[in-house]
């Protein structure tokens, strides 16, 4: 199967894309002009190719199966919503309809837990309704409805995702903790007695998406993926202090919204999705890092 990825040159598209490639696909690795680094091994370097297009220009390969989109502006300081608007809503809207051109026969869309908005409950499922959700959310649920709107004609995927974590993750909660505790910084700590499996490791990412490509699409589905079991906020900063030997001050903060749990079973149901466990995952962004 040859897969057109976007948003190589970014964290999450870019090891999602050498995941691919080791795994036996044919890969073109779209970037805007950010470097991709290639895969470490030979036989997936020859799998791997590199494509320099904005996802929104229309100057796209033809010869494709199936494509993963994965390129997207986040939420960050400094990030304006005409940016977002730009590069998550036209960039979507084009390579939507690009796929379609082209007839692919799957298309899987990266999407966020922002597109709930607020959540007010224990466990978040896929049927919990939206809830003020922000500008960067509301981009990413634009997205799976353009999805939804053409799924008669073609299959499609939207992966509710947490914060994703791995070698150079950045611009979450998990990777900000990490950056303070090992740059000796004070670190504030919300609701420490909360559960926690709000994240997830690029490569589980990147296997959901290959059992979804090999099981083959249908409709329209939309699901939530995260780690498997629990643990606490206060263990999930206790394992990334540990592992790092930081001796930053941690301060706990009550905060009246409480923290939730994801349901990823529909996931699992559907694909198989086996992820790691939360603490297991968080250890090996630990090793992935120093």
């Amino acid at each position: 199967m040859r897969l057109l990825v976007t948003g190589c040159g970014g964290f999450l598209g870019g090891h999602i894309a050498r995941r691919l490639a080791e795994a036996g696909f044919d890969v073109i690795a779209l970037t805007r002009g950010s470097p991709v680094e290639p895969p470490a091994t030979v036989a997936a370097a020859r799998r791997f190719a590199i494509n320099i297009a904005d996802v929104a220009s229309g100057s796209l390969p033809f010869s494709i199966d199936a494509i993963v989109h994965a390129a997207a502006t986040s939420a960050w300081t400094g990030i304006s919503v005409n940016q977002m608007l730009s590069d998550n809503i036209l960039a979507t809207q084009s390579i939507v309809q690009h796929a379609q051109d082209v007839g692919v026969s799957a298309f899987v869309f990266l999407s966020s837990v922002s597109a709930f908005g607020d959540v007010h409950v224990p466990v978040l499922t896929e049927s919990v309704p939206a809830i003020d959700v922000d500008a960067y959310g509301l981009t990413k649920l634009l997205g799976e409805k353009l999805l939804a709107d053409v799924s008669n004609a073609m299959p499609s995927l939207s992966i509710r995702l947490p914060a994703v974590i791995g070698r150079g993750s950045k611009r979450n909660w998990t990777s900000e903790c990490l950056r303070k505790l090992k740059a000796g910084e004070p670190l504030e700590v919300f609701n420490p007695d909360a559960p926690f499996n709000n994240v997830i490791h690029e490569r589980d990412v990147a296997a959901l998406i290959m059992q979804a490509l090999q099981r083959g699409l249908s409709g329209s589905e939309t699901v939530l993926a995260g780690s498997a079991g629990r643990t606490t906020i206060a263990r999930a900063v206790d394992i990334l202090r540990e592992g790092t030997g930081s001796n930053s001050m941690v301060t706990a903060v009550k905060r009246d919204r409480p923290g939730f749990l994801l349901d990823i079973s529909k996931a699992v149901r559907l694909f198989g999705f086996a992820p790691r466990n939360v603490e297991t995952s968080l250890h090996e962004f630990v090793m992935d890092n120093t």
